[in-house]
């Protein structure tokens, strides 16, 4: 069953390749290199825009006990370490065959991002607009399994 999505995700590929015409799709990892442009766009934001309009205001939080307010900051910079690592492993995987693995983890660590970005969206009825981390992860993610698949 897993076999038959993995050729027809290959399959799509190759006619997308086709398409725009790029010749030895899976050598020029064009996938991997937008995975990671990507993550490392989306990291600058979190530690950019981010911190101004969420880590600032929530460090000086008197509303919340210093240690939620500590676990919230470490869950934030968690986040920011995982976008790094995986960006990294795609770059890896562009230089080197042996780095496919830990791109795959980068992968499926960035997939689980998206799934519970969007379940926490849905469980606390928030709005999409003001929550699109999901989709940006989500993105990234279909361009990581895509360099898997190519390669």
């Amino acid at each position: 069953m897993c076999q038959f999505w993995v050729d027809r995700g290959r399959t799509f590929l190759d006619n997308l390749a086709r398409s725009v015409h790029v010749e030895n799709w899976g050598n020029v990892m064009v996938f991997y290199w937008i995975a990671a442009l990507g993550l490392l766009f989306l990291s600058y934001i979190h530690l950019t825009a981010g911190q101004r309009k969420i880590v600032n205001p929530l460090l000086a939080s008197r509303e919340l006990k210093e240690d939620v307010v500590c676990v919230l900051f470490l869950c934030w910079h968690l986040v920011t370490l995982v976008m790094l690592g995986a960006a990294a492993a795609y770059i890896g995987a562009v230089i080197s065959d042996a780095w496919r693995e830990y791109a795959l983890a980068g992968t499926v660590m960035i997939s689980l991002l998206a799934l519970w970005s969007f379940a926490v969206v849905i469980w606390k009825r928030q709005l999409h607009r003001d929550m699109p981390q999901w989709i940006a992860f989500a993105v990234v993610a279909i361009f990581g399994f895509a360099g898997h698949l190519t390669t």
